[in-house]
């Protein structure tokens, strides 16, 4: 789970990375994603910074900034204080309805999954403990990845 790309039939790409995060490693992440070109848009789900202390509101503040000033098209932002990373990103010009916060990466997954379309690149960053592998895991649920065969929908749940 650490940087690898995974190219999915649907026509969008995830870069899983969601072994980790520290503000150090989610700016490389990030200007990585921001430089990858073909794409239509650039989408980063980052989870919570664990254990960074007192600092913590503000490191989580200043990766959402710098998702903006690097043009990200579209931030989800996962757990506790990644709530700042949102508000960062706000405050340095993304617009309000491109950065959204969820509680849980439960929750971030079901917003991932509906929204993601083909041309698409998105990063997973984040924690094991904020479990960002579930946004992944139901991707992969949902849609085949690149020469592969598609899921067998759960009862109840459509497809694309």
């Amino acid at each position: 789970m650490r940087g690898r790309l995974l190219r999915f039939a649907a026509g969008f790409a995830v870069i899983n990375d969601s072994y980790n995060s520290n503000p150090v490693a989610l700016r490389a992440m990030m200007e990585l994603l921001a430089r990858t070109p073909g794409y239509r848009r650039r989408i980063l789900a980052a989870g919570e910074m664990l254990e960074l202390g007192p600092e913590s509101p503000k490191l989580h503040r200043e990766a959402g900034g710098a998702a903006a000033d690097l043009k990200l098209d579209f931030l989800v932002a996962v757990r506790g204080d990644a709530a700042e990373i949102a508000k960062g990103a706000v405050e340095a010009g993304l617009p309000p309805e491109r950065a959204r916060f969820f509680s849980s990466s439960d929750e971030a997954a079901g917003f991932v999954v509906e929204t993601i379309a083909p041309g698409d690149l998105l990063l997973v960053k984040g924690s094991r403990g904020v479990r960002m592998e579930k946004i992944v895991e139901a991707l992969r649920a949902r849609y085949a990845l690149a020469g592969e065969a598609a899921p067998t929908p759960v009862a109840g749940q459509g497809r694309h």
